[in-house]
């Protein structure tokens, strides 16, 4: 098949509603699988930790640092000055993986500039290597992923750049899912650091009870990948 008519007939399999939720099935499932996986988790840590560092910036606090670990656990070091504040950081970590998706797939589908949402993936990740990366291991995870972002987003055939925004994209959205159980942690242990998880956090600021904060962020992130699909055209046949 020429690359004009795969190019063509990808896109037409990428813009079908029936197909997109396969796509969205097989990205969840190879998730499940460790090898596959790792990257995936890397850069959902990745960004679930921008996600914390940015609500500091837009409350009005600071981000100093970042760390993510080898065994892809995360650490954002921010500052707030009240507990509503404290709220947005946690809930920019908690929903940062699926927005970010969000805004790939709208780029992606609707719009058709998957080089762009790769482009700029690459750039939020060139802003952390050199902003925020707190240790070594951080600096290299950072350099790494936005090498091989920038590569494909510069060099590869257009089907390739469609199939890996929405892969990425995907696996952002699913982050909720896929690390289901974390919400449900009361504590979390990141290298040195002790202390309450974000969920639990939540439960201890705004009050109610830590299930109904755990369940919270994963149906807001269902439903961010429901709204992405919708604003993206995705629920109309082209």
């Amino acid at each position: 098949m020429a690359n004009g008519n795969r190019n063509a007939f990808l896109k037409s399999t990428l813009v079908d509603p029936n197909m997109f939720w396969v796509l969205v099935l097989v990205v969840w499932m190879a998730g499940q699988i460790p090898v596959l996986g790792q990257p995936f988790r890397l850069l959902a840590t990745w960004v679930h930790e921008l996600g914390h560092g940015l609500g500091a910036i837009i409350s009005g606090g600071s981000f100093d640092q970042m760390i993510i670990t080898p065994q892809f656990s995360g650490l954002a070091h921010t500052f707030t000055g009240n507990d509503w504040e404290r709220v947005v950081v946690l809930l920019g970590g908690l929903l940062g993986p699926a927005i970010a998706g969000a805004v790939m797939l709208i780029l992606s589908r609707r719009l058709d500039q998957s080089r762009l949402a790769l482009f700029l993936l690459a750039g939020a990740l060139v802003a952390t290597l050199f902003l925020w990366a707190g240790d070594n291991f951080t600096r290299f995870s950072m350099l790494g992923f936005a090498l091989v972002v920038s590569l494909i987003a510069f060099k590869a055939w257009p089907w390739v750049v469609a199939v890996a925004a929405h892969i990425i994209a995907l696996a952002f959205c699913l982050n909720a899912v896929a690390d289901f159980s974390y919400f449900f942690m009361n504590s979390a242990d990141v290298g040195n650091y002790a202390g309450k998880s974000d969920t639990s956090a939540l439960a201890e600021i705004i009050g109610g009870p830590h299930l109904f904060w755990a369940l919270v962020p994963s149906i807001l992130s269902i439903l961010i990948l429901y709204g992405a699909f919708r604003l993206s055209n995705g629920g109309k046949r082209t």
